[in-house]
This record gives structure tokens, C-alpha cells and sequence, in this order.
């Protein structure tokens, strides 16, 4: 978590109600006392610091899925043609290529997109990540 200081959201919010398990706030922990500004959550926003806080970020790990790179390797040409280019717009073209090659872990969330997209394309074998870790979903 140390590694996060310098360019994650932080929190310093001690009495919200979901501090103890927020990714935000432990990484403040790490925040060195001597430096005058961090990017952090304003305390003063009426939205945060409650049970709905839309910065809360829950510490705990997830499986995610590590690059894709043979996928499409079974598939029709057309149907890999297809499904990159709705891929692509929908996770966004830089995001995509990290993704593939394994730089970027793949959450839950975006790895039943890529299903939908390839099953609504019509493929119907199986679909092959290249590894798996687990990590927190920051």
C-alpha cells in the first residue's frame, strides 16, 4: 500500500463510519506527515464520510484475470475482427492493448463484459484468459 501514496485518492476522514476497512484511508496511513499536499477526498463534501460514501473503497481481494492475448485464437477471423473493435469500444484503445498484454489486471466486472461481448458475437467455446492473480480492486 505504501506504493499507492503518491497517486491514489486518499483519505483522511478518521471518524467515517467505514474508515476501518477502506482502501482509501489505510493507504493515508502511509502519507509521510512532512509533505503539505496529497490528492485526497474533501472532507467537507457532504457526499462522503457516511455509509454511501462513493470513495469507499473495500479492502478485499479479488480474483482478476492477467491479459488475453490468445483468445481469439480458435476463433473465425470475422468473428475476432468483431468482437476487438466493440472490445476496444467499449473498455477504451489503450486500456484494451493493456489488458491483452497482461500490463493492466482484468476486475470481475470487466471480464463479464468481455463474456457478453464474445457471446453476443456468437461464439460459444471457451473463452482463455492467460493467468489469473488476486489483488484489491483500488
Amino acid at each position: 500500500m505504501k506504493d499507492k501514496v503518491d497517486h491514489y485518492t486518499i483519505c483522511f476522514i478518521d471518524n467515517c463510519p467505514l474508515h476501518k476497512h477502506c482502501l482509501r484511508w489505510m493507504v493515508g496511513r502511509y502519507a509521510d506527515p512532512s509533505r503539505t499536499v496529497y490528492l485526497s477526498i474533501n472532507p467537507h463534501n457532504p457526499l462522503v464520510a457516511n455509509d454511501d460514501c462513493p470513495q469507499y473503497r473495500e479492502d478485499i481481494r479479488v480474483k482478476m484475470k492477467k491479459g488475453f492475448v490468445n483468445i481469439y485464437y480458435d476463433m473465425p477471423g470475422h468473428m475476432e475482427a468483431k468482437i476487438r473493435q466493440q472490445l476496444i469500444a467499449k473498455l477504451g484503445r489503450k486500456p484494451y492493448f493493456e489488458m491483452r498484454k497482461g500490463q493492466r489486471l482484468i476486475t470481475p466486472e470487466q471480464q463479464e463484459l468481455i463474456e457478453r461481448v464474445i457471446r453476443a458475437n456468437g461464439w460459444e467455446g471457451p473463452i482463455r484468459f492467460d493467468g489469473e492473480e488476486e489483488d484489491y480492486l483500488w
